[in-house]
């Protein structure tokens, strides 16, 4: 199918972009600048990409586009798309999770250094003309500094990496992110007021949300040190501007580091710009070429992953349906249909799932790995969450299931608990040798907990097991006895292969291999 997708704004596409477009749909740029414009623009596209368009997809224009199947924002922030009405139309929403993280800590770093060395006011006086002494422009070294970051996610910790280089302390506030896992970087966890009131930077890296809307007020900068520094390349209104401008007016902090504002562009007559302890950039934190190659390459794969039914890298919101993730396996959707689960549907090994493009655990937010943990419970439950996180992390590229990892994996499933996405199922009582917790998703037959756990293996009929072992080794040759073994144990739900569990299998490897 040539599928319609829509470009709201100029994008040179690299010549990547182009080849992952190619033979999947066909390519129109519509510059909107008016809402007539947009509805007339979309409302048969099955693709929507935008980058920098001044406009909004509310839940009344995505709910008049009939065929759209994605939307791609080449970029960060997704404060333009109505992410709940994406999800109730079914339309599966990517960004550049991850992409300009370098680029944006690069220019944190950089707001810092220019406010601590007084680097724009000695340029401005020399370019001007004007011979201060060197005292006039006298700064402050970052060396010993303690460095406060809200938000510790990809550009948050990137930033802790590089102020630790500079040998400052960092103390780092994010409710999303186990104290431990912050520790682990070498970070010190602290909640926002701590944060605030004993750091002599603070750098802010959240999205823009309800919950963190002016989460930076006039109660909250009355509480940092009269010698800090505030430094946002987030969201413009995180902070709230009018107190911030009062607050540097009135010396309650020593300046302020800005990318980005309540209203973009800044207006001519912000009182911004009477200041002269602030340094301001443009919203230009993400703007390095490797960043926007990366971006502009990652959202357009992804836009063209989703229009052939795979799975995304970088999703945001999703249905879950088919067509926007992978689509479910034949055991799967017979599960849905209700058919029960027998112990004879294999699970997707784990060489199915690796390099899968999935977000790292460790290096995204925990509910970053919601969509793709969901799509491995739904298409290879009911499986345990150790197993779901083994399968989650070959999926991201890796082998191991470190601690960080561990810690938002369980948040991911908190979440999707919590919105009902997943069930639990418990087999058998807990105190049994094979008593276990496996997470399933609503309206998939219920684990038949006699077929699980309940029969020792040898009483598995042996036809049964050759079978299972063929069709392992059809899709995995290379897989030696003790592999084949293991599979055969994970698949059927035992956890120990005892000596009398080894004897049984191996003589279904010989039954195999007879001729």
């Amino acid at each position: 199918m040539d599928y319609d997708i829509v470009f709201l704004d100029r994008v040179e596409l690299t010549p990547a972009s182009r080849r992952a477009l190619e033979g999947v749909g066909t390519v129109r740029t519509v510059p909107v600048t008016a809402r007539e414009d947009l509805m007339a623009a979309v409302r048969d596209a099955h693709a929507i990409v935008y980058q920098l368009f001044p406009g909004h997809l509310t839940r009344d224009v995505l709910e008049r586009c009939r065929l759209l199947k994605v939307i791609g924002r080449i970029g960060i922030g997704m404060d333009q798309v109505d992410l709940t009405a994406a999800t109730d139309r079914r339309v599966t929403v990517v960004n550049a999770a991850g992409a300009q993280a370098a680029a944006v800590a690069d220019h944190a770093m950089a707001l810092m250094l220019c406010l601590a060395r007084n680097v724009v006011a000695s340029h401005t006086a020399l370019v001007a003309g004007d011979r201060l002494p060197p005292r006039q422009f006298m700064g402050i070294e970052l060396e010993g500094k303690s460095l406060g970051i809200i938000g510790f996610g990809a550009v948050g910790r990137r930033l802790a990496q590089r102020a630790f280089g500079f040998g400052m302390a960092v103390q780092a506030y994010d409710p999303y992110v186990p104290p431990d896992a912050i520790e682990e970087v070498g970070a010190t966890p602290l909640d926002l007021a701590e944060l605030l009131a004993g750091s002599d930077f603070v750098s802010v890296h959240v999205p823009l949300t309800d919950e963190t809307w002016h989460l930076v007020g006039a109660d909250e900068l009355a509480t940092m040190r009269s010698t800090a520094y505030l430094v946002n390349t987030a969201r413009g209104p995180v902070i709230d501007e009018a107190a911030l401008v009062t607050a540097l007016r009135d010396g309650v902090i020593a300046g302020a580091g800005l990318d980005v504002y309540e209203e973009e562009p800044l207006a001519p007559g912000s009182p911004l710009l009477a200041l002269d302890q602030v340094v301001l950039t443009p919203h230009i934190a993400g703007w390095a070429i490797e960043a926007q190659v990366r971006t502009q390459e990652g959202v357009v794969k992804d836009v063209a992953r989703v229009l052939r039914g795979e799975t995304p890298v970088s999703p945001v919101s999703s249905s879950g349906s088919a067509g926007t993730l992978s689509p479910p396996s034949a055991t799967s959707a017979e599960r849905r249909a209700g058919a029960p689960l027998t112990a004879a549907q294999p699970m997707l090994p784990y060489s199915e799932w690796e390099g899968g493009g999935l977000p790292h655990p460790s290096a995204t937010h925990p509910f970053g790995a919601v969509p793709g943990l969901r799509t491995i419970i739904e298409r290879e439950g009911p499986l345990t969450a150790g197993r779901a996180y083994k399968v989650y992390v070959r999926g991201s590229g890796s082998t191991r299931v470190t601690k960080l990892a561990r810690s938002k994996l369980d948040q991911a499933v908190a979440r999707l608990l919590d919105q009902k996405q997943v069930q639990i199922d418990e087999l058998g009582s807990p105190g049994d040798s094979e008593y276990q917790r496996v997470l399933r998703v609503p309206g998939s037959a219920p684990v038949v907990v006699r077929e699980i756990g309940s029969r020792d293996l040898y009483e598995v009929p042996l036809n049964e097991v050759v079978a299972l072992l063929e069709r392992r080794l059809e899709m995995h040759r290379g897989a030696t006895h003790e592999e084949l073994m293991r599979y055969v144990l994970d698949t059927y739900g035992w956890r120990r292969l005892t000596d009398k569990a080894r004897t049984y299998l191996t003589a279904a490897i010989r039954l195999m291999y007879a001729d």
